[in-house]
């Protein structure tokens, strides 16, 4: 039984090493029923950016609807054209700066009370 004990420990002791090297993604949950999901950043200098961003992913949507072809990507030969658009177009959903525009509401609201 020591055997085993030590082994464990050992492999606990290599676990938590592997560990500290990682520099793991923030996780969250949005609610009890819902899966655990990685937090990824990208940094945007200002909001100008962030629209410029949001709004090539759109035109990038635009133009792959628009084009007659399939999306043909060597990379990515299982992704359909469908498939690429509704990933970039939940992307865009995702990067939407909701909290910012609450803020912006709230504040005009404030500024602009008579």
């Amino acid at each position: 039984m020591e055997k085993n004990e030590e082994s464990h420990n050992n492999e606990k002791e290599l676990l938590d090493k592997v560990i500290g090297l990682l520099n793991p993604r923030k996780r969250r949950y949005h609610g009890k029923d819902e899966p655990q999901v990685q937090e990824v950043v990208f940094k945007v200098e200002n909001n100008s950016e962030l629209r410029y961003v949001i709004s090539c992913l759109l035109r990038l949507c635009m133009s792959t609807i628009d084009n007659e072809n399939e999306l043909d990507s060597p990379r990515l030969p299982f992704l359909s054209k469908d498939d690429a658009v509704i990933t970039i177009l939940e992307l865009v959903i995702d990067i939407l700066p909701d909290d910012q525009l609450d803020s912006y509401d709230r504040i005009e609201k404030l500024l602009l009370k008579e």
